[in-house]
């Protein structure tokens, strides 16, 4: 169990199944079993951007979508509003 405080520690223990993808993405990413890349909106590369895997479903950890952090962030930012106005 997470015992540290703030806000981040609050989401992994609000979200464990999503923080448990983020973690086997990082070990798949150091085993060399993922490779980054480019963003898939935009093209942009880790060397410009940071560059986040984002999961469209949490059963499959490794199974993931490349995003820059700018259309990662916009990305959940309009799922959220999808939600809130249906």
């Amino acid at each position: 169990m997470i015992q540290s405080q703030g806000r981040q520690a609050d989401w992994r223990r609000a979200n464990s199944t999503a923080y448990e993808c983020h973690k086997a993405v990082g070990r798949a990413l150091k085993r060399g079993d993922l490779v980054k890349q480019p963003c898939q909106v935009c093209g942009a590369t880790d060397e410009h951007a940071r560059i986040d895997a984002h999961h469209d479903d949490y059963s499959k950890p490794e199974a993931v979508t490349w995003l820059c952090r700018s259309h990662h962030v916009r990305f959940h930012r309009s799922a959220q509003q999808e939600m809130v106005l249906a």
